[in-house]
């Protein structure tokens, strides 16, 4: 195994936009160096200073809504429009960040609104953009490479605000100097046109857009696995909504603020460790296969926390650990299933339905959580094993040639 993932590295290196490819992954590593940090500082931040779970649930509802505004909107502007959009952002957030540490008790929730809109646009962004940068061969392998650096960044992000997170004016400055410093990579990132991407440079956009087949074009089969990928997505955001609120299980589970960042940082070292033997068995082995074996270990993250001790917590992040490695399953099955379409539209309309239930899943889960713990816990599980179910229907992506010869 570890030969073949050499010589697989040995081959990436040589893709035509593998600078490109890097610099992409330097500004994953940057940006999850904070998001990560966020999603627990923000719950903590939220139980710290008296507010319920409903609150907070309802702060991902509220921001669902705009995230799908913003990823409708950002589906079809030029790669130079939405680096701007980007950068803007960034600015925004590193000016709210030292807000946050003088008076942000009362701003929080529109400062964490902003933050979580800022994490969409870079996921809407880049992710189809280096899905376009890969080819289908090497497209487990390359973003298992992402993993990679997303991953570290993540846990180095989430060893520092365990030091940081008792201080807030030192987590503010943490917070503003990375900002700073992925603003300066973004300024020195090249945007390739994805039309001149998929058209080896061609100097007509609007030639190269038009070679990206419409909806009716997909074959009778593909929309129907469009339709079931869509399907296992819900189901699957709906169980993972335990998560959300996983910062608050480990402080109820009796688990010390710093512990719950450290383990959180043990798991996403897992991830990192793993994600690229994970991207080539990806790209390598039966597409169902992998898509079961991804939504099991989604379950076995979720039901490890029936048993409601602070082992099972560590548990459970063991098991988000290794639903990390596998992370890969869902997008890279769409970006090669899809490649050949309107990916980015196609990939818009996947996250927008996805959004529309999870507005209010949120909520649902907090109120559960807030009335009965278990109930919430029944919830998530359920949802996981009617994926699991609904799962056989996909199509395995490895022979999907035979379905534009057959339909």
């Amino acid at each position: 195994m570890f030969s073949k993932t050499k010589d697989e590295l040995v081959k990436y290196r040589k893709l035509k936009y593998y600078r490109d490819i890097m610099k992409i992954n330097i500004i994953f590593f940057l940006f999850f160096m904070l998001s990560d940090s966020m999603e627990i500082f923000i719950p903590l931040y939220f139980k710290k200073n008296g507010l319920s779970a409903v609150t907070y649930g309802s702060l991902q509802s509220v921001t669902t809504i705009l995230r799908m505004a913003v990823i409708w909107i950002m589906a079809k502007p030029k790669m130079k429009n939405k680096r701007r959009i980007l950068e803007l952002f960034v600015v925004i957030n590193m000016l709210h960040f030292g807000f946050l540490y003088m008076n942000g008790k009362f701003f929080a929730f529109y400062i964490f609104a902003v933050f979580i809109l800022t994490r969409t646009i870079v996921n809407t962004v880049l992710n189809p953009y280096l899905a376009r940068l890969l080819p289908n061969d090497f497209m487990g392998i390359g973003f298992g490479v992402r993993d990679v650096f997303l991953s570290v960044g993540c846990a180095a992000g989430l060893f520092i605000s365990g030091f940081l997170e008792e201080n807030l004016l030192w987590f503010s400055i943490y917070m503003i100097l990375l900002l700073a410093a992925l603003l300066f990579i973004m300024i020195n990132t090249k945007f390739i046109e994805i039309a001149k991407v998929d058209t080896d440079d061609s100097e007509d956009d609007k030639d190269a857009e038009k070679t990206l087949k419409s909806w009716r074009d997909i074959p009778k089969r593909m929309k129907i696995n469009f339709v079931i990928i869509v399907a296992i997505g819900c189901l699957i955001a709906c169980g993972l909504e335990i998560h959300t609120y996983s910062a608050m299980i480990g402080k109820d589970f009796g688990v010390k603020a710093q512990n719950i960042y450290n383990l959180y940082a043990s798991s996403v070292i897992i991830t990192a460790v793993f994600s690229i033997g994970g991207g080539i068995i990806i790209d390598r082995v039966n597409s169902k296969i992998m898509y079961l074996a991804y939504i099991l270990v989604c379950f076995l993250s979720c039901f490890a926390l029936v048993f409601r001790t602070p082992y099972a917590y560590a548990l459970s992040l063991v098991f988000i650990g290794i639903k990390g490695v596998l992370d890969n399953v869902e997008q890279t099955y769409f970006f090669k299933a899809y490649k050949e379409y309107d990916m980015e539209k196609l990939y818009s309309v996947n996250t927008i339905i996805q959004m529309i239930l999870a507005i209010v899943s949120p909520m649902v889960f907090g109120f559960l959580y807030d009335v009965n713990f278990n109930l919430m816990l029944m919830a998530g599980i359920v949802c996981l094993a009617a994926a699991m179910v609904v799962s056989f229907g996909i199509v395995d992506i490895n022979k999907q040639s035979k379905y534009k010869i057959i339909y």
